[in-house]
């Protein structure tokens, strides 16, 4: 199952914050996000134990980058919360 969201991505050297609508998709440990927008494309792989999960927000960091997801409609959050489920139960 795939969900839409928004997806913060800030550049922790400069700062340079950028913002997409992705889609994630769930294959094993991983999360694949990618860009829905033709204009501004976006690929993003994260390992499930990346991800840190809160209420309304998932966070996780690579590299010299943190991503934002932001979430209080019960979409893509609710679905990171779940497939994170599934890998512990």
């Amino acid at each position: 199952m795939m969900e839409t969201g928004i997806l913060k991505q800030v550049d922790l050297k400069t700062a340079l914050t950028e913002y997409f609508y992705v889609v994630a998709d769930h294959r094993a440990n991983w999360i694949k996000v990618r860009s829905t927008q033709a204009f501004k494309p976006f690929e993003l792989t994260l390992r499930m134990s990346d991800l840190q999960i809160e209420h309304d927000s998932a966070v996780a960091a690579t590299r010299n980058k943190k991503y934002e997801f932001n979430d209080n409609t019960g979409g893509l959050i609710t679905l990171f919360e779940n497939w994170q489920r599934t890998l512990t139960a």
